[in-house]
């Protein structure tokens, strides 16, 4: 005959079979993702007024927004003035690069 079990043995109560949850259902997972998405979508809002705010005020203050001139050609010349300023930083990226 086998001895009983203990008193204080876990697998004596029917409760105490299954393990305890420890986390959440995928519904809530997904639930967690989108309140995550929709948080990082607010901020990137945000980002882009602001961007677009201290943009607008250059605008204002060089006196671009006063120029008769077409969109394309505007266009055309906020892409060189960005141009001239990348280029220097790419070159100097390259050459502070590692020689093999």
């Amino acid at each position: 005959m086998s001895e009983p079990l203990p008193l204080n043995n876990p697998y004596q109560n029917k409760e105490n079979l299954m393990a305890p949850r420890n986390s959440k259902t995928a519904s809530e997972q997904i639930d967690d993702i989108e309140a995550q998405i929709a948080k990082l979508q607010q901020k990137k809002r945000q980002v882009l007024k602001k961007q677009s705010e201290r943009v607008a005020k250059l605008v204002m203050e060089s006196g671009l927004a006063e120029l008769d001139i077409d969109e394309s050609e505007l266009a055309k010349a906020l892409n060189d003035l960005a141009a001239r300023f990348q280029k220097p930083a790419a070159s100097q990226a390259h050459a502070a690069a590692p020689q093999n």
